[in-house]
């Protein structure tokens, strides 16, 4: 009987959670499906091995003998980029379709760099993405899935009020709140960037596949 209790607490937790962040859910398995369908397919699609391809050879070049500052730059940039996407696109009702496709093009992104690390040059590409781009990528990942919830989550504000009958209601608050979290975002964006300049000013001479 207590067994069945505990089974059945474990249980209620569980959708408990995924009840209150059922957005952030959603947000992850679309991002895990843009990993699986990345690493399975780079191989079979032009497109994703070109890319793969070109990510590996351009986070190469810019990292070795560059300095500490020009790789956290270039790194946060580019997190600044995405993350400019998917708040243009929260502040539109078609947030709610765009935000989930960008979150899993990132991850489509993500599994063809990996699958072409892991094929073409064996236990130097696993390590080269264990040490160099997985750390930072993670703590990325996590920014971005967070400002893609918020993006999800101000879009269909946004959504309901055009529906016909809605009372007209001042978002002022609202973007404020959305910028206000952003800025939060952008924090962790920061740290994913610092830490990509401390790893590849470390060990990029070290792990270079060339």
């Amino acid at each position: 009987m207590r067994k069945g209790t505990v089974l059945s607490l474990k249980n209620f937790k569980l959708a408990d959670f995924i009840s209150k962040n059922n957005i952030l859910v959603l947000l992850v398995l679309f991002f895990l499906a843009g990993i699986t369908a990345g690493t399975f397919a780079e191989a079979k699609i032009s497109f994703l091995s070109e890319y793969a391809v070109t990510y590996i050879e351009r986070f190469t070049g810019e990292r070795i003998d560059a300095s500490f500052i020009s790789v956290a730059l270039d790194s946060f940039m580019s997190a600044g980029i995405t993350l400019l996407l998917i708040f243009a696109a929260g502040t539109s009702m078609l947030g709610v379709v765009l935000v989930p496709l960008i979150a899993a093009v990132r991850g489509l992104l993500y599994g063809s760099v990996s699958a072409l690390l892991y094929s073409e040059y064996s236990v130097r590409g696993i390590a080269f993405n264990a040490v160099l781009i997985i750390p930072s990528a993670i703590i990325f990942i996590i920014s971005m899935l967070l400002a893609a919830r918020e993006s999800v989550r101000f879009s269909i504000v946004i959504a309901k009020m055009s529906l016909p009958g809605t009372p007209a209601v001042n978002l002022s608050f609202d973007f404020k709140n959305y910028c206000g979290r952003y800025l939060f975002i952008l924090l962790i964006a920061m740290a994913s960037a610092l830490t990509d300049a401390v790893l590849s000013c470390s060990f990029m001479t070290s792990l270079a596949l060339q």
